[in-house]
């Protein structure tokens, strides 16, 4: 990276922003510049205030920026900037300073400023995570909850010394999370919330210099869910004698967030302040024995125990910049041929001289300096060849006996086996050969590693079971890898830090085949920094174990790495040592251990392992984009929505050409006469293709396998935009789509989103430099990325460096978790009306699930779009048999299939579960639509149900948001298009517009729940009926998945992780 390029171009970006630079790396600003475009607000979502000693002014948090107001109300002036990202502020009684958490540079640490914003200084530092900062009453020490950058673990009560800023444990304990402190007002004592992960179930208290600790609040017995009832944020009252606290609770399947007081005296009553039920979880300000300041209900509100309430009135103003930049071309008429770029899983055969790979939906053998040859040719789906030792065999997984399984091709026959390997289990993916051939390894959609037995003909599990389960489950893990010995099996693995935050790293797992017992390996190295590291990806990224057992290959912030191995247990022994410098993904090694083949921006690398100058390997693969003749389709519809406004044509005949819209006309019998095709939709109504705007193909892509793209078909979806997926992946999936190698719709691709330190996904980038993040973006132009995402641990100013390349050098949008500051310095959009964010709460929803007129206003007068992802299963209820649909019960996995009518059937049993939930989010849907905003229907699938949810999301729209089923549907045909620049070919039926349509046998704007009513489907001019697609998958044994015995592997303790639990792993609720 040109570092001086890069500083200068953040330095004209801030000063846009009136943004003052006084040291690097610490971004201070006494206030932002005027800017031409503003936008005013006097309201916030998750607000947090805390009060000046003399009770004159109000500091508070909004939108990620301190801000200091009057405590009597008026117009708020920011006191920093936003991308040093600070939350929690608390005003020290004495000592004349703000303390806060903030997260610039990467990790939340705890820091000072002067009141008025200057002055600011960091506190704490390293790879720990410290939150919720206290300060104590004398001023001299500051408390605050910390990770101590420890996996595994729970968060601890620290205690820095604000002059000296060393720092200690006062509260800890193995098996709960402390955090949230808070002083008593002799400085004696700290009050601190108790819990597992973010659900906080009582209010303890210890001695400040340590010791037993007691407890002061207990939350009510929770119902089934025991995230239904938690606490937050106590503050003791000036006498000590009180505590507050706010409450969360569900009632009657409402959210409820409320500020109670207890009395500490024995015996002592429990009182509500105020009567809101949306208090935000900060906390609340004493400002007498009878008087509490906090926010709620997008206020800061001023209450009295047993009295009345007054708002704090507060006028904040955001400059807003909007980012000018030339959109990406597409070419969607061209049939010339292109260079293949989608190449997956690059496999090196033992003798050198061999690649097998994966692209255009077939696996690929090539001799290194000829063509490369397909070993299949069906379009079913195909993934992950692997190479047996001796390079006479070649294992790969397909779905042409309806449920993903592993095969093996004969090399030196030319001929592949008819019927798997063997039928167990659900999907069989990432298979790996053991170096004597006589065992099979593979995963499953759980996570759980197996492994087949050549001689004995029986399927064994991999690793220790924790004590609920018969297998260990991992969350999304790496491809597994045999050891010399055969004794062990390496696999790419999340450790997370705690259950407060889902984060950790991806390490390397050894489990010992034999007694089950598993070992958690830092992946760089056991201590110093590279035990934070992380591996590149869990899927192709390694660990993989050299043939000759001395050590395993893994990429590491997007570089090669070789780590040595005990070649005994398969064990990594010492450093990891880098031997490259370019983009790295996917290593495989010679069978004499000397060699490693890898992918590097689209290219073949081979390299030396010890390192130099790695070489192509050229790849002579094309392909062209199936395009349908230039002959002329004439469509007889009895109804056509254009997508444009609320008005329908009837009786028209819809003309195609080729791949485009070449006229609408009024139905004429002699224009059939003379066409080449016809299409009888005279009782049907035809509308415009339909978007799912956010997918991430690949979180269950290898295991639906060819299913995936037609079920998605089947309920008239014929545009999918990613918004993140394992790139080659990706690639290969828009390049198979759009040659016609495999069934789907059309697909806007882009890779791996690109992360902080910490990581959640299998799929996700970690970034800890900024030359390592030009690595991540020079991947992306070389792959062609459609857009770029940038995910929950990135911090604010790479962000917006990824931003500035992705516009303009790529020409393409950009969007995160993250509203602010993105929307100020140019961001596209955002990707869910909330989801996961680093600070455990977001500012664009409430706990309480509502989103404030901040949230809402900057979206609709910002030009920024957002994406409403419901996962809300409440509208099963109002149609329990629209889950026994034939096209699910075909085309669905069927371990998917068994889940989502489990989950009508409990929608159905309690039709309010989680009712009020979505109306608050369809309030704000419909509010941003109606008043000049974009909101998008996406889904995150396959997270939720692959299409139904998209037609949920749809039909809430209109029942809950009470938009007519028209804009409704504008949402997944119109606005992505024009949201996205390819307006001019996608979204509306027009002529010149391409030729994607869907054919419905009833009419979706008399009842947005025919929308369903799928007949066919017409992508790029050609049409696919229900009927075509599900055809492959039929047949009862293709719907079925067959499960059988295997021999479980020993338990060991080992195995008793909490995040081995899938209950525990869960991904969040995007609320």
């Amino acid at each position: 990276m040109n570092n001086s390029r890069s500083r200068r171009w953040y330095a004209v970006s801030l000063g846009i922003l009136g943004i003052a630079l006084v040291v690097v790396g610490v971004h201070v600003a006494p206030g932002w510049a005027t800017s031409p475009d503003q936008i005013k607000v006097n309201r916030g979502t998750n607000i947090a205030a805390t009060v000046s000693p003399d009770f004159a002014s109000i500091v508070f948090d909004l939108q990620g920026v301190l801000w200091s107001l009057p405590i009597a109300g008026g117009t708020a002036t920011p006191l920093t900037q936003p991308l040093l990202e600070p939350a929690r502020p608390d005003y020290a009684r004495r000592g004349g300073f703000v303390a806060f958490q903030a997260y610039s540079g990467g990790t939340f640490h705890i820091w000072k400023m002067d009141p008025d914003g200057r002055n600011v200084r960091q506190l704490t530092s390293g790879h720990p995570d410290d939150r919720d900062p206290r300060v104590s009453p004398d001023g001299s020490r500051i408390a605050y909850s910390s990770d101590n950058a420890a996996f595994g673990s729970n968060y601890v009560i620290r205690v820095v010394d604000v002059a000296s800023g060393s720092s200690t444990t006062v509260a800890s304990d193995t098996t709960f999370d402390a955090f949230e402190p808070t002083w008593s007002p002799d400085g004696r004592t700290i009050a601190f919330v108790n819990g597992t992960g973010a659900t906080g179930t009582s209010i303890q208290a210890v001695p400040a210099a340590g010791g037993a600790r007691t407890t002061l609040v207990t939350a009510p017995a929770p119902p089934p869910d025991p995230r239904a009832q938690r606490l937050n944020s106590p503050a003791y009252s000036p006498g000590g004698g009180k505590l507050a606290y706010v409450q969360f609770s569900i009632n009657d399947s409402v959210n409820q967030s409320q500020l109670w007081v207890k009395d500490l005296a024995p015996g002592g009553a429990t009182t509500r302040v105020g009567t809101s039920n949306d208090v935000f979880p900060f906390y609340p300000v004493w400002l007498s024995e009878t008087e509490l300041l906090y926010t709620a209900d997008g206020k800061i509100e001023i209450s009295t125990i047993g009295g009345g309430t007054t708002d704090v009135p507060f006028e904040a103003t955001f400059p807003i910049m909007r980012d000018s930049y030339t959109r990406k071309k597409f070419d969607f008429d061209s049939a010339d041929k292109r260079q293949v770029v989608g190449i997956v899983g690059p496999a090196l055969s033992p003798d050198a001289k061999q690649v097998a790979f994966e692209a255009l939906n077939q696996i690929w053998l090539m001799e290194i300096g000829k063509k490369p040859r397909p070993i299949t040719a069906d379009t079913y789906y195909k993934c992950d060849p692997a190479w047996s030792a001796d390079g006479t065999k070649l294992a790969y997984s397909t779905d042409k006996s309806g449920i993903m399984k592993v095969y093996v091709y004969d090399v030196r026959t030319g001929r592949g086996d008819e019927t798997p390997v063997t039928t167990f289990g659900g999907a069989q993916v990432s298979a790996a050969w053991s170096r004597d051939g006589s065992k099979l390894a593979f995963q499953d959609q759980n996570g759980a590693t197996f492994y087949y037995d050549f001689n004995t003909k029986a399927v064994h599990a991999v690793g220790a079971p924790p004590a609920n389960s018969t297998t260990l489950n991992l969350f999304a893990p790496s491809k597994p890898s045999w050891s010399f010995a055969g004794n062990t099996i390496a696999i790419g693995a999340l450790k997370p830090y705690t259950r407060r935050f889902r984060e950790g790293t991806s390490q390397i797992l050894t489990v010992d085949v034999a007694t089950g017992a598993l070992t958690y390996n830092p992946t760089g190295s056991a201590t110093g920094e590279g035990q934070y590291m992380s591996l590149g990806t869990r899927g192709e990224d390694g660990p993989v174990y050299s043939p000759d057992g001395t050590a395993m290959a893994l990429v590491m912030e997007s570089n090669l790495w070789i780590r040595p191995v005990d070649r005994d247990s398969g064990k990594p022994t010492g450093t990891a040592t880098r031997i490259n410098t370019e983009v790295t993904d996917a290593p495989t090694w010679s069978g004499d251990s000397q060699q490693l083949l890898y992918l590097s921006n689209g290219k073949l690398r081979l390299i030396a392992r010890s390192g130099g100058n790695p070489r192509d390997v050229e790849l002579d693969l094309t392909w062209k984009p199936d395009q349908p003749s230039s002959g002329r389709t004439v469509i007889h519809a009895g109804r056509l929505w254009d997508g444009r406004g609320p008005d329908e044509l009837t009786n028209v005949d819809l003309i195609v050409k080729g791949n485009r819209i070449d006229s609408i006309q009024p139905h004429r019998d002699s224009v059939h006469d003379t066409a080449g095709n016809v299409i009888d939709a005279s009782k049907q109504t035809v509308i415009p293709g339909l978007w799912e705007s956010h997918t991430h193909e690949y979180i269950e892509g290898k295991f639906y396998g060819d299913r995936l793209g037609r079920l998605w078909m089947t309920y008239g979806v014929t545009t999918l935009n990613s918004v993140g997926d394992p790139a080659y992946r990706a690639v290969e999936t828009r390049e198979s789509f759009a040659s016609g190698d495999r069934v789907g719709p059309r697909y806007f691709a882009t890779g791996e989103a690109i992360d902080g330190e910490r990581v959640f996904y299998n799929f996700m980038r970690p970034t800890t430099s900024a030359a390592q993040l030009e690595r991540e973006l020079s991947r992306g132009k070389a792959l062609g990325y459609d857009m770029l995402k940038t995910y929950v641990r990135l911090q604010h100013e790479w962000q917006l460096r990824a931003m500035h390349v992705a516009h303009q050098d790529m020409g393409v949008w950009v969007a995160s978790h993250y509203m602010l500051p993105g929307l100020a310095f140019g961001m596209d959009g955002q990707t869910h009306v909330s989801a996961t964010t680093r600070t455990g709460f977001a500012y664009t929803r409430s706990t309480g699930g509502i989103s404030y007129s901040d949230m809402r206003d900057l979206f609709r007068l910002s030009g920024m779009f957002d994406i409403s992802t419901t996962f809300s299963p409440v509208l099963y209820s109002d149609e329990p048999t629209m889950v026994n649909d034939v096209r699910l019960t075909t085309l669905n996995v069927p371990w998917d299939q068994t889940l989502l009518v489990a989950k009508s059937k409990a929608a159905t049993l309690n039709p309010q579960a989680g009712r009020d939930a979505l109306q608050k989010e369809e309030d704000t849907v419909a509010y941003i639509q109606q008043n000049g905003g974009t909101m998008l229907a996406g889904t995150d699938s396959p997270l939720d149900n692959v299409a139904t949810a998209l037609h949920l999301n749809l039909r809430a729209q209109v029942l809950l948001g009470h938009l007519p089923p028209w804009r409704a549907l504008q949402s997944a045909t119109k606005l992505p298009a024009e949201t996205f620049s390819v307006s001019k070919d996608l979204g509306t039926i027009e002529p010149g517009k391409l030729a994607d349509f869907v054919f419905l046998t009833d009419d979706p704007l008399d009842d947005i729940r025919n929308a369903t009513h799928v007949a066919s489907v017409m992508k790029n001019g050609r049409l696919y009926t229900v009927k075509d697609l599900m055809a492959p998958f039929a047949t009862p044994a293709a719907t079925q998945s067959s499960f059988g015995r295997f021999i479980s592997a020993p338990r060991h303790r080992s195995a008793e992780q909490w995040w081995h639990d899938p209950e525990q792993m869960i991904e969040d609720e995007h609320k």
